[in-house]
């Protein structure tokens, strides 16, 4: 039998037939190239070539034919076609394989992706997998310099579209391997520097990201946006994808304020390219629209969630299920904005548009469901509250695979809505556990807005019910979430040791293993059935997590401290209680704020008045009048009414100090200065809460006990470090690669006013030591270099007098520090991160300079700037201010506290002792809280 030939000559009229269909297809017109003419050539040469017999076969480009047919029904979403099609081209190709590879690879790269959309995803990947290794061995065949462009461009396509099967089995690294193969042929054929190239790195990025890989994500993400701003026309879509890309990544890894420039530069470019007209524009929106609402800005987040919901509506139509999902999360954020109303009708809407469009689309109703019950619960209507947890809870459980926290959430809101439905106490319980697992599970320990909203629920559950340990629980996972997001960097860092990272991975496997037998137990008690064997599967994943959280917290404290991982001990909690001495915490959660009071015999739970959008306005009212000039008693009072109640008030009656656990906004709360009494005027007789309780300030529910007997101060070594030389800008260092700032900062820095008091306060304090328990390290020797050479293991008390920058003060600053003696190739800033890498044995650190108690915003915890980067290296105590202080009150204040101690009062004590001894020195404005309030002390 002859060889088979693909330019026969006898079969010309078939290759005339070939060339005028190609020649459609490959128009530059898109819609002629996917038209029905083009179609109708591809028809007429594959029944032409049906009618030819070569070798015993019809003649393979009736395969051909079919494969490009079926290329075409792929990207009009007729996957059924699509893989019916490509079936038919492979048989017609497979004795000609070798003759016409590329139609025969794209038939499998077309069955492969027909497979996937169609459900059976794993036979789609063996499908393309088959279709990569073909693909390997022909491209192996061919010499370098033959292999054009499409062959590179096909290679690329099966590489992506396999990788996206395998992402969707849950192989991750089996997916980066399959993308990185997409992009290295992407770029073999269009370049390293093209608009092609630009999506080949976002979309690796992306990948790596899913595979834990987040350093290498960022590098191709980063990379996305170089390339684009330096080689592509600003109108090209992959422009506006690769900022969109890396926004979005540094959002997924707990860097939202980082990545909202991003989104926000994509929309601006959309907006100007494409109008806003299209669902690309619409998805951008959505997009930022999401990260606002994680960070909890949801009034910047709830007109962009409604643009995108008229935008999806107009060009989809009444029932877009994108339309409804938009609509749903702007229900969302008006139910947290305290506008329940709104959100009832907009979350009712959403669930009605997409019952109306399709019974089988639940994810919405599933985000949906939840907000809408809990504004029902709010606005106590509790039939239609019942009504619809029934419906969510059908819902969640005939979901294939619904993740653990719907199905807990929908059983805790069945069992709140209906009082005989079971029991609410265990219901609530098994949430919160289910939410500390999620939490887990999760790198950077952030709650998302559906576990806030979970926790809220809980929490006032807890309330209603006075379920102590309930609230306790709740609350912790909250506070634990702010330490982990405060500690990403360090966290990241220690990772990076191998055995530590095999650990983390373990624990996280187990984590999902919990997380399935949580489900597990949740579908169980919804049917009825199995509950004995789910109990155990449960209790067997539950205790290899404990013990692998147990171990690795021995193996590796500083990680598992860093990661804020605590599960609070009320017994404990109490016995760790001085006397006289009590637990405050206040925390916002979803559209509530809740307060705990725990005193060594009673605890009480209560929500307050206002909502959570009123109550964090008011703190901002506070903040914002703060000055020597102003003071808004109102609001401050307001604020003490609302958080300490009559309920709370009757726990704390015989308190004497207390421990105050704030997150969100509250942390932000200078709660010495809120008064007892209504006040206009700040006088020094005002009854403000420094006169009822000596206040510390603690990230988290805290057990370590104190000591039984505090050293005397002047019997520690003293550690001095501030008044440092500034610089000017043509002497700063070179910005380290990778620093906390960028360059143009040298101006700033050397900009700042001088402190005069502060080489005095370190001499008087030092003064309190002895010249041989006291070490200074002034001027130009106030440099990290100089802090690096020494071993701050042996002082017990440091005290830094300087300028304190929160993260955002200055062009590229991205963490709060400190700013000392730039020296020996320091850029004059210690920044947390920094800090975090100290081995600090200091009993206490005063950080006497201003905004030191900030975190990466001025807004943000205490808890996550430089005072937890201090805690983390070592310190046992900390004293911080809220804001910029005048240095001589910052002095005034830090000496005072010194003495107390000195004296052996206890750290608060001595503190609350200098604050009234202020007020009362008449010292200029001394009465005034501007000037007083901004200090407090961080743990014992």
């Amino acid at each position: 039998m002859p060889a088979f030939s693909p330019t026969d000559p006898r079969h010309a009229g078939l290759y005339r037939l070939e060339a005028a269909a190609s020649a459609l297809y490959d128009s530059d017109d898109y819609a002629l190239s996917m038209s029905q003419q083009t179609r109708d050539a591809w028809m007429r040469l594959h029944d032409a070539a049906l009618k030819i017999r070569t070798n015993g076969h019809p003649h393979p480009l009736a395969g051909v034919a079919l494969a490009t047919l079926a290329s075409m029904d792929q990207l009009d979403g007729r996957n059924t076609d699509a893989l019916r099609r490509s079936d038919e081209a492979l048989i017609l190709l497979a004795p000609f394989a070798d003759a016409y590879p590329i139609a025969w690879m794209q038939g499998r790269s077309v069955k492969g992706y027909a497979q996937m959309a169609l459900g059976d995803v794993s036979g789609g990947a063996e499908t393309l997998a088959q279709a990569s290794r073909t693909m390997d061995g022909y491209v192996a065949s061919l010499p370098p310099d033959g292999i054009d462009r499409d062959v590179h461009m096909l290679r690329s396509n099966i590489a992506f579209i396999h990788a996206q099967a395998l992402m969707r089995l849950g192989r991750n690294a089996e997916a980066v391997v399959a993308q990185k193969a997409c992009m290295d042929a992407r770029i073999a054929a269009v370049g390293p520097n093209s608009a092609d190239a630009i999506g080949a790195y976002y979309t690796y990025a992306q990948m790596l990201q899913r595979a834990d890989r987040v350093e290498e994500a960022e590098h191709y993400a980063r990379l996305a946006v170089d390339v684009a701003t330096d080689h592509v026309d600003r109108k090209h879509p992959n422009y506006a994808r690769a900022l969109e890309a890396l926004g979005l990544l540094l959002s997924r890894t707990g860097r939202r304020a980082e990545s909202l420039n991003y989104l926000q530069r994509a929309i601006a470019i959309k907006r100007e390219t494409v109008g806003t007209d299209s669902l690309y524009f619409h998805f951008a929106l959505q997009n930022l629209g999401s990260v606002l609402l994680a960070m909890e800005r949801y009034a910047d987040a709830e007109p962009l969630f409604m643009e995108a919901e008229r935008g999806f509506r107009a060009l989809e139509g009444e029932n877009s299920p994108q339309s409804a999902r938009a609509l749903a999360w702007a229900g969302a954020a008006s139910l947290a904005e305290g506008h329940r109303d709104d959100a009832i009708d907009r979350l009712s809407k959403a669930i009605s548009r997409v019952q109306a469009g399709s019974d089988k689309d639940r994810d919405i109703g599933q985000r949906a469901y939840p907000y809408l019950i809990a504004a029902l619960i709010e606005a106590k209507r509790m039939d239609e509250a019942h009504s619809a947890a029934a419906a969510y809870a059908r819902e969640s459980a005939q979901l294939d695979n619904a993740p653990a926290l719907p199905l807990a959430l929908a059983a805790m809101v069945l069992a709140r809505t209906n009082p005989g439905g079971g029991d609410i106490s265990e219901s609530a319980h098994r949430l919160v556990a289910v939410v500390r697992a999620d939490a887990a599970v999760n790198n950077d320990g952030e709650l998302n807005e559906e576990q806030r909203l979970a926790l809220d629920i809980a929490l006032g559950t807890a309330a209603e019910i006075q379920d102590g340990e309930l609230a306790l629980n709740a609350m912790a996972i909250m506070a634990a979430s702010r330490i982990a997001h405060a500690n990403r960097l360090v966290a990241q860092r220690l990772v990076e040791d191998p055995a530590l990272a095999g650990r983390v991975r373990t624990l996280q496997d187990f984590g999902r293993v919990l997380e399935r037998a949580d489900r597990d137990v949740l579908k169980a008690l919804a049917v009825d059935s199995g509950i004995a064997e789910a109990r155990d599967r449960h209790a067997a994943a539950a205790a290899d997590v404990a013990a692998e959280q147990s171990a690795i917290a021995r193996d590796f404290p500083r990680w598992a401290e860093a990661r804020g991982v605590e599960h609070p001990d009320l017994p404990a909690l109490r016995r760790d209680l001085g006397r006289n001495e009590a637990y405050l915490a206040v925390m916002p959660a979803f559209s509530g704020v809740y307060m705990l009071a725990i005193s060594d015999t009673a605890l009480r739970i209560e929500r307050a008045g206002m909502s959570r959008a009123d109550l964090i306005a008011l703190v901002g009212r506070l903040r914002d009048t703060l000055s020597p000039e102003e003071f808004d008693g109102q609001a401050a009072y307001q604020l003490h009414e609302q958080i300490l109640t009559p309920g709370i008030k009757s726990i704390l009656a015989k308190t004497r100090s207390l421990r105050i656990v704030p997150t969100g906004a509250f942390a932000s709360v200078p709660f010495a200065m809120l008064p007892q009494k209504p006040v206009t005027t700040a006088r020094r007789d005002t009854p403000w809460l420094i006169r009822r309780f000596a206040l510390t300030v603690q990230p988290g529910f805290l057990t370590a006990p104190a000591p039984t007997r505090q050293t005397a101060m002047r019997y520690q070594r003293f550690l001095g470090i501030g008044a440092p030389a500034f610089a000017d800008a043509a002497s700063m260092p070179a910005t380290r690669a990778g620093g906390p700032f960028r360059s143009g900062n040298a101006a700033t820095l050397s900009a700042l006013p001088a402190l005069p008091g502060s080489s005095a306060e370190l001499q008087a304090v030092a003064a309190r030591f002895g010249p041989a328990r006291a070490t200074l390290l002034t001027g130009a020797d106030a440099s990290e270099s100089a802090l690096r050479r020494i071993d701050l293991t042996s002082y017990g008390v440091m005290l830094f007098a300087t300028h304190g920058l929160v993260s955002g003060e200055m062009e590229g600053l991205t963490e709060p520090a400190l700013l000392l003696s730039p020296g020996e190739g320091d850029d004059g800033l210690l920044t947390a991160s920094e800090v975090a890498t100290m081995r600090i044995g200091a009993d206490w650190v005063i950080l006497s300079a201003c905004n030191t108690a900030a975190g990466e915003t001025a807004q943000a915890p205490a808890y996550s700037g430089l005072a937890q980067a201090f805690r983390y290296a070592g310190a046992g105590a900390l004293l911080v201010s809220h804001w910029p202080v005048r240095d001589d009150a910052s002095a005034f204040v830090t000496l005072e506290t010194v003495k107390g101690a000195d004296r052996g009062l206890p750290r608060a004590v001595a503190l609350q002792k200098a604050m009234l001894k202020l007020m009362q020195s008449g010292r200029p404005d001394a009465a005034q809280p501007y000037i007083w309030a901004p200090f407090i002390l961080i743990g014992r």
